[in-house]
């Protein structure tokens, strides 16, 4: 029986970190790459998850990161990201670097709109994002944080039709048990809960025109504009999504392929 898919999340913000706890709440294999900010690191203790997080090459996750070192999950945080294996095989999976150095091979990469320039060069093709989270050429690769209005690889250093954050950063930091307090939490939680719905075979992506005429997930009647309008439609997507899934007998796109961290 195939395995589920090892997940790198490359977000060493508070992002990445509700991103983290949501895969691994839906029974994914996810490890968080990366120094974390000090809220990232704050809530990877509350939950209980610092354990799944490497801060480095040299690094398996056995001591938390001091937060007295936000640089390394900040801005100069800059991974690489590269298909590994034959280039014909569409599911070889990835290799991650940081400083020249392995930070192992992974099934699928999870990426924020901070480190989405890392996987330039896995995209290459400026499509946009099916909810803000799928690229439909891309298989394998999620983002997550975005608005949901479909950014462009091409714009991933920042352009004006790049991904957009979900919200401030306070909308992530409330002192709540939930990880996903606020709308921008909320949001985060709800699109890397629909990966690992994905990566689980409980979801299946509707056909890749279908992606490209409605990559917002809009719909003619959806009238709630921001994180409510576009919950609500996401919802929607999730419930077409589950039975398409069921009536294909519930496919496992990625299995797990190879060794995780180096």
């Amino acid at each position: 029986m195939p395995q589920l898919p090892r997940v790198a999340v490359l977000g060493p913000d508070l992002t990445g970190a509700v991103g983290l706890a949501a895969l691994v709440d839906g029974g994914i294999d996810a490890t968080y790459l990366g120094a974390p900010t000090p809220a990232a690191e704050e809530l990877l203790s509350r939950r209980a998850l610092t354990a799944r997080r490497v801060a480095g090459p040299d690094d398996h996750g056995d001591e938390p990161v001091s937060p007295s070192a936000p640089s390394e999950g900040g801005a100069d945080f800059a991974p690489v990201v590269s298909r590994a294996g034959a280039r014909e095989d569409p599911r070889r999976g990835f290799q991650i670097s940081l400083d020249g150095r392995s930070l192992g091979s992974w099934d699928a990469v999870v990426v924020t709109a901070a480190t989405v320039a890392a996987v330039r060069t896995v995209i290459g093709v400026d499509d946009p994002w099916y909810g803000g989270v799928f690229h439909p050429r891309a298989d394998g690769v999620y983002l997550i944080g975005g608005s949901g209005g479909g950014g462009v690889a091409g714009a991933a250093a920042g352009g004006p039709a790049g991904p957009r954050p979900a919200g401030e950063a306070g909308e992530l930091a409330e002192e709540d048990e939930a990880p996903a307090s606020g709308p921008g939490g909320r949001l985060v939680w709800a699109q890397a809960s629909w990966v690992g719905e994905y990566l689980r075979g409980r979801y299946l992506l509707p056909a890749y025109q279908a992606m490209l005429d409605h990559p917002g997930l809009r719909r003619v009647g959806l009238r709630r504009r921001g994180t409510c309008g576009y919950l609500r439609a996401l919802e929607r997507e999730l419930r077409a999504g589950r039975a398409r899934a069921a009536a294909a007998g519930y496919p496992l796109p990625i299995p797990a392929a190879g060794p995780g961290p180096a």
